[in-house]
């Protein structure tokens, strides 16, 4: 079973069964209610937990939903299939961004931008080896990041002492 996020959490997608009603041409499933009470559709299951009501949905309508629910989930296989490692390097790089955005805004914002080196110093240690191939690049970036910060801060400090 897999899940789907949404701005009220995460929520279970139940997987998709065959279904006699799908499309055979372009393997989409039907939009058609499910008419056994025991049966789920998957389309129904995902729009109730995106909050959508699917019988509000004009045929294009649950097309499109319909594609979009199967974009996500072919995103979601593909991240399934990349090794921990890259997508954490991935992520890491985004907090040094964000460090960097902390300690560019005027004033710079020292706080934020502390903890965001914190929280990437944090992984970088308690992974470790874990990081494979990454583990160096990650490393000298903390580095980096600390640097400027500190550089940043004498700055600010140097043109508004006291």
């Amino acid at each position: 079973m897999g899940t789907l996020w949404t701005p009220g959490g995460e929520r279970d997608v139940p997987p998709a069964e065959p279904d006699p009603e799908s499309d055979a041409e372009t393997g989409s499933p039907s939009t058609a209610p499910a008419e056994d009470a025991g049966q789920t559709d998957p389309l129904r299951a995902a729009a109730e937990a995106i909050g959508v009501d699917l019988d509000s949905l004009n045929d294009e309508e649950r097309a499109q939903l319909a594609a979009e629910l199967d974009e996500m989930m072919a995103v979601r296989r593909q991240v399934g299939a990349t090794p921990a490692a890259e997508m954490l390097a991935n992520h890491m790089m985004r907090l040094f961004d964000l460090a960097t955005i902390y300690l560019e805004t005027e004033p710079p914002s020292f706080s934020d931008a502390a903890t965001v080196i914190e929280a990437f110093r944090s992984m970088v240690d308690g992974l470790g080896e874990r990081l494979g191939e990454h583990q160096t690049m990650l490393t000298e970036a903390l580095g980096q990041l600390q640097m400027v910060f500190v550089q940043v801060k004498d700055a600010n400090e140097a043109e508004n002492p006291g």
